[in-house]
């Protein structure tokens, strides 16, 4: 792939990483970045892709994202965090006769030059103020960059140490070094990098080397 993708079609598939091609280059280490040069991560969505190839490039993108990012991102963190805290969590916008329909929608009704979720938010003008329907979007996020750089920074230093990220071979202490200190000085926000980092040393320690945490 090109570390600058010019199509629609990979600039959407690089919004799936933090990382960007230029930042992996940096990154990997070793064995990894060895491997990395012939893995194509993106094989699967690919293949999605082509399945609609010759539909709106709207209705490739939400073809897409109902294969992968739907259910294997956001369905199955809502289950897992949901039944977690004794919570039944419902999803009527996703019967499945309402996805077929909305799936024979135009895709001009589907964005309309900037607004999102043109069709449905007309059809609630009905009953909601306008102010309401037309909002913006505020997502579910976390104070992330506040957690690193104050409560979980003792964490970071201990669990992306350079005795840590050197054992584990995967990455490049340098730039692993360079995203954390960029981050609390403030000249990037490499929040949400750092905290895939972590994670994956998290998850490596649970399911691979089987330690107690």
């Amino acid at each position: 792939m090109a570390k600058h993708p010019r199509t629609s079609r990979e600039r959407y598939l690089g919004f799936g990483t933090y990382f960007t091609e230029d930042d992996k280059a940096e990154l990997y280490a070793g064995d990894l970045r060895a491997a990395s040069r012939d893995f194509d991560a993106y094989r699967e969505h690919r293949r999605y892709l082509t399945r609609v190839a010759g539909e709106d490039f709207i209705n490739q993108m939400l073809y897409l994202d109902l294969k992968t990012f739907l259910p294997c991102l956001n369905l199955t963190y809502t289950d897992k965090t949901s039944m977690a805290s004794s919570m039944e969590v419902r999803v009527p916008l996703l019967d499945h006769e309402l996805v077929e329909m909305a799936a024979r929608i135009p895709a001009r009704l589907k964005l309309k030059g900037l607004t999102r979720k043109y069709i449905l938010k007309r059809a609630a003008e009905a009953w909601l103020p306008r102010d309401i329907v037309y909002r913006k979007k505020a997502g579910f996020s976390a104070p992330i960059r506040a957690w690193l750089a104050r409560d979980l920074r003792q964490v970071v230093e201990e669990l992306l140490s350079e005795t840590n990220i050197k054992r584990r071979g995967y990455f490049d202490y340098r730039f692993v070094r360079r995203l954390i200190d960029d981050n609390l000085s403030g000249r990037e926000d490499n929040s949400l990098k750092i905290f895939q980092l972590l994670t994956l040393e998290l998850w490596h320690r649970e399911f691979i080397d089987g330690s107690t945490l």
